[in-house]
């Protein structure tokens, strides 16, 4: 499929207070995110004829209502396009939607509270026989990830100096960002980073995303409904999904650099899809749930080559000023990781592209790109180009 022809945009946008621990229920959550964007873009509910809900990962003990619960929830009519998918994925699904007939106003939201899921949440996630056995013995995020630093470290002769140039970069973009969770703790430095506690070896504390509360959607629109909103519309010009594995908790871990890994595929079907380049992109969210997360996303999606994401980092393209600024909000590392938090990176996309960004604003921004990865280190892939109007 092609999106060249702009026949969705984003319409509308909304976040909700990001914290440790809110003391409300994931559904409060999505309803005022709901409300919020819908307002954004000056549409009613009744308006509304589509809806992407959070994804529902049962192997992972995240159990949230389903599309079709939504659907009666928000108004208890019919709607003509239900589905579920994270951001970037439910922001392809919606404008394919649209491009379809099927929907003319789609809005795709998440919410979690750590009260019903995550570590202090439902014990639940550890009884599934897909994953209480990897879970059981260390198969769980950080050594996950750790090893594979490890041995891109080894490949590439990283230093954990190279690797803490990403929080210090993403830290300096939280402290434009008044929203932030850690924007207001000030700068880091290097050598912070190298001081924090020890996770999971090579990776620090530092090295590694929050986990918070929060909520976020994003009201999708057909074009000729999008003229007519409060805000100048957003175009959805490109993008994909790509699956290396279908287990969250997996025990083949790809080959790093291996040729046609999903990562590198959601990023030359989007790019081809939108008709750019990498070397177009004014600005970039790249997923950063670690350091080294970053540095690879760099390398996959052909921004650089394999084994010189450091050195890209280090010559300031990532940095607001450089050449393509990445995760202006702060990112996962130090804006907020809210379970799902592919929306919150679009949004950001979405505050450059209408130039809303404030203090972290990248001049005259046309172009945006978004990748998002998960079932760990690039096993499920999703990209997400948008286009200033």
């Amino acid at each position: 499929m092609t999106f060249q022809h702009r026949s969705a945009a984003v319409v509308g946008i909304y976040t909700t207070e990001q914290g440790r621990s809110l003391q409300r229920s994931s559904t409060s959550l999505q309803i005022e995110a709901i409300k919020g964007a819908l307002d954004d873009a000056g549409l009613s509910l009744a308006e509304v004829d589509g809806i992407v809900a959070p994804i529902t990962m049962e192997a992972a003990g995240l159990k949230l209502p389903s599309a079709q619960h939504w659907a009666a929830q928000l108004g208890g009519r019919a709607l003509t396009y239900t589905d579920s998918a994270g951001g970037h994925l439910g922001a392809q699904k919606a404008a394919a939607a649209i491009a379809a007939g099927l929907a003319n106003v789609v809005v795709l939201f998440h919410g979690k509270a750590n009260l019903e899921i995550g570590p202090r949440g439902k014990i639940n996630q550890t009884m599934h026989a897909e994953t209480w056995e990897s879970m059981a013995w260390g198969g769980y995020m950080a050594p996950w990830y750790a090893m594979w630093a490890r041995r891109y470290m080894h490949e590439f002769k990283v230093t954990s100096e190279d690797l803490a140039q990403v929080p210090v970069i993403h830290r300096h973009h939280a402290t434009l960002n008044p929203a932030s969770l850690m924007g207001s703790r000030g700068e880091l430095t290097v050598q912070d980073v190298l001081d924090s506690r020890l996770i999971a070896d090579p990776l620090r504390l530092l090295d590694c995303a929050l986990d918070n509360d929060g909520g976020w959607a994003i009201v999708i629109a057909a074009a000729d409904i999008a003229r007519d909103c409060r805000r100048r519309p957003v175009w959805i010009i490109g993008g994909a999904e790509a699956v290396d594995s279908d287990l969250y908790m997996t025990i083949d871990t790809p080959w790093i650099g291996r040729e046609g890994s999903a990562a590198s595929k959601v990023g030359e079907i989007a790019f081809a899809q939108a008709g750019i380049t990498p070397g177009e992109v004014d600005v970039a969210n790249l997923y950063d749930c670690f350091s080294v997360t970053f540095l690879r996303d760099l390398e996959e999606l052909g921004f650089c080559k394999l084994g010189e994401a450091a050195d890209y980092v280090r010559a300031g393209h990532t940095r607001l000023g450089g050449s393509m600024p990445c995760n202006t909000d702060g990112g996962l590392l130090s804006n907020t990781h809210n379970g799902n938090p592919t929306g919150m990176m679009a949004i950001e996309l979405v505050r450059q592209l209408r130039g809303e960004a404030g203090a972290r604003q990248v001049p005259d921004a046309q172009i945006g790109f978004a990748f998002s990865q998960g079932a760990a280190v690039h096993g499920v892939c999703g990209s997400l180009v948008l286009a200033a109007d």
